[in-house]
């Protein structure tokens, strides 16, 4: 038996696709990076850090641009929050990347903006 609503409704499926504006970018001015690993790399050349903390949670691709480019990476620890265990110095010439967390850790990304001149915020979970 159809009810009145039955015509009218479009299925789905078992997930909910993701809706852009056809045509439009969601940041048009920016550099167009394809992918989280390759604006890693352009951030490294441009800053040209010395020495990248990286935590301890972090998808082994990150690796690949501070291996490719030269630049010493030291891991951080994180907590059961996936808050930086700050038990270390950042220097002038270092970079401390920090990994949004699937999003959640927005309150953490402004936080450590406040305290570090030289953060890299790993949004790449984070964007839609």
């Amino acid at each position: 038996m159809q009810n009145q609503y039955s015509n009218k409704m479009k299925s789905i499926g078992g997930y909910l696709e993701l809706q852009l504006s056809r045509g439009e970018e969601f940041y048009p001015s920016l550099i167009k990076l394809n992918t989280g690993r390759n604006a890693f790399e352009y951030i490294l050349k441009v800053k040209r850090y010395k020495l990248v903390h990286i935590p301890y949670y972090t998808c082994e691709v990150m690796l690949e641009p501070l291996k490719k480019l030269g630049v010493q990476f030291q891991y951080y620890t994180i907590d059961e929050n996936m808050d930086p265990v700050l038990d270390f110095e950042v220097g002038p010439d270092d970079g401390l990347l920090y990994t949004n967390y699937f999003g959640l850790k927005q309150d953490t990304v402004i936080r450590l903006s406040k305290l570090f001149e030289n953060l890299i915020v790993d949004n790449s979970q984070a964007f839609f």
